[in-house]
């Protein structure tokens, strides 16, 4: 049995894609290891332990520029401070395996820790590709864990030397599944559903058009976020009553999903995208970006596209919101399970456990 300590900052403040690994993943390896999650928001009692760390807490948000780059921005600090408050109650508790879930200073802060107290540091590419996880990477994790295929080759170019394991992401099959009962929307079908957060990289707005470019398209946005102002006067706009955003939680997201007739999601890069695989669970063909990593998990239950062409962009929601897709997106899904990931994990930290 190992001793296993989880840091997610944002857990009990979002549900994202980190935070829905943290819960889901400590769920699992509860089963047979003593598991601590430490986080800065209130979370309801599970069966793994909880520590809340007091910290200043705020939703994210997007940043960029010279400061975020050497995590000196806010939100970085916030993390620091955290980690660094977290620090003493993870070395008195002589954990043998360490997840930081949060990048940046986090990992520098628990990789010192680790070669102090010969445990074991595990850090996985949520970030996705590029200069946060090259950071990850860059402090010499025990082992690396890749989201995708296409995450863990440009990986191993960039950390040679670091063991890399590819496990995806994973969706709840109880909670996301095509017998979930739908909800009934104030929206014409056929429904384009847009679960994300309004931060600038999601590039929302690019949805918005490319639905208003379409002949009947109406768009439901699951999310909320720092555009949530500007998104909303913008749907109005072009959609008017084919456009209604909502803020759910993330217990309700499966009905709504099942409301829809199509997924889609603009963003530049993910890293994984957890949102894919769970609309995929509730039988939705997904339209999204263009790339290796969301070629791996699509498949064949949706279209690839390049959002930034708004027409092009258009024409696909339309042919895969009138396409049967039939049981495509649900048995790609099922690839993705979370009791098949948890699987994945146990094993390699059984292999930890030896080396």
């Amino acid at each position: 049995m190992y001793k296993i300590a989880i840091l997610s900052f944002y857990s009990g403040i979002v549900d994202r894609g980190v935070e829905t690994f943290a819960f889901e993943i400590s769920k699992r390896l509860s089963v047979k290891h003593k598991v601590t999650v430490f986080a800065a928001g209130h979370t309801k009692p599970q069966k793994y332990r909880v520590e809340e760390i007091k910290s200043f807490v705020s939703t994210p948000k997007s940043t960029c520029g010279v400061l975020s780059k050497f995590y000196l921005d806010w939100s970085s600090v916030k993390i620091l401070i955290f980690s660094l408050r977290a620090l003493l109650k993870i070395y008195r508790g002589k954990y043998d395996l360490i997840i930081p879930l949060n990048g940046g200073w986090q990992t520098l802060v628990f990789r010192i820790v680790t070669k102090i107290t010969g445990a074991k540091i595990l850090t996985s590419g949520h970030a996705g590709i590029g200069s946060d996880d090259a950071a990850n990477l860059f402090f010499r994790p025990d082992v690396f864990v890749a989201l995708t295929k296409a995450e863990a080759d440009w990986a191993k170019r960039l950390a040679p030397e670091v063991e890399i394991v590819t496990i995806p992401n994973g969706v709840d099959l109880a909670r996301f599944n095509p017998k979930v009962k739908s909800k009934t929307l104030p929206l014409a079908k056929p429904i384009a559903v847009c679960a994300s957060a309004l931060v600038p990289y999601k590039r929302v707005d690019l949805t918005i058009k490319a639905i208003a470019k379409t002949k009947n398209l109406s768009l439901l946005i699951l999310g909320d976020g720092q555009l949530h102002g500007m998104i909303d006067t913008l749907g109005k706009r072009l959609l008017g009553k084919r456009y209604l955003r909502l803020v759910v939680p993330y217990e309700q997201i499966p009905a709504y999903y099942r409301s829809g007739n199509v997924f889609t999601l603009a963003s530049k890069t993910e890293a994984f995208g957890i949102s894919y695989v769970e609309a995929m669970a509730c039988n939705l063909p997904v339209v999204t970006t263009a790339d290796d990593s969301r070629a791996e998990i699509i498949g064949p239950a949706g279209i690839l596209t390049d959002p930034g062409n708004v027409e092009q962009y258009a024409k696909d929601l339309e042919l895969a919101a009138k396409t049967n897709y039939k049981n495509i997106p649900y048995t790609q899904a099922l690839k993705f399970s979370w009791n098949k990931v948890a699987q994945k994990y146990q094993a390699l930290i059984n292999k930890l456990s030896i080396s």
